[in-house]
């Protein structure tokens, strides 16, 4: 059959098969389409709404997240202010200047002499704590009482101290000592001075 013969029987049919021949061809490129690239369109459809479900979900995780900003932004400012009290506890550096003025007050407070005040070297007992230590060997000579008092206010100072390793030794000769008043000992102690990292 020619194409002739073709168009003289489409002339010559029913108008519904000439309608109907009309919808069918229109059709044809849909379906070629449907054929060929269904599978590839579906896919990429299922795709589209895994990523459009995984975008609403990343969505939501931030929606939540911002929800939960205003109390991380108050708890950020509760540590902030804790870590200013513990630098105020355990500073960066040791102030020797300051130790020596705290002590020397003491001295002169509690009648206490300080014969020897010897710093060693700074030293981190443990490497998983930030911190580090200084060992100051101190000799005291001081009536029994005094002495405690003054371990005690020394243990008590702002900066964190610590005192280790207290050994009461021999009475000392005092010529000013009066008649009646408690022997002077001579106490040797390590005051450890603590310091943040």
């Amino acid at each position: 059959m020619e194409l002739e013969d073709l168009i003289d029987k489409y002339r010559n049919s029913k108008r519904q098969v000439r309608y109907g021949l009309v919808g069918l061809l229109a059709l044809l490129p849909a379906l070629n389409t449907w054929f060929n690239q269904g599978e590839s369109l579906e896919a990429r459809r299922t795709q589209a709404e895994v990523d459009v479900a995984t975008e609403r979900q990343k969505f939501e995780a931030a929606k939540q997240k911002v929800a939960e900003l205003p109390a991380l932004m108050a708890r950020l400012s509760e540590i902030e202010e804790e870590l200013k009290r513990a630098k105020q506890i355990l500073p960066d550096r040791i102030e020797m200047d300051g130790i020596l003025a705290s002590l020397g007050n003491l001295e002169k407070e509690l009648d206490v002499k300080i014969a020897k005040f010897t710093p060693g070297q700074e030293y981190q007992p443990n490497p998983t704590l930030e911190y580090k230590e200084m060992p100051v060997d101190l000799v005291l000579q001081a009536s029994f009482p005094q002495t405690m008092r003054f371990l005690d206010r020394l243990v008590h100072m702002p900066n964190l101290t610590h005192v280790r390793n207290i050994q009461f030794g021999n009475s000392v000769q005092d010529m000013t000592k009066k008649p009646g008043e408690p022997p002077l000992l001579e106490t040797s102690a390590r005051l450890i001075l603590f310091k943040g990292m």
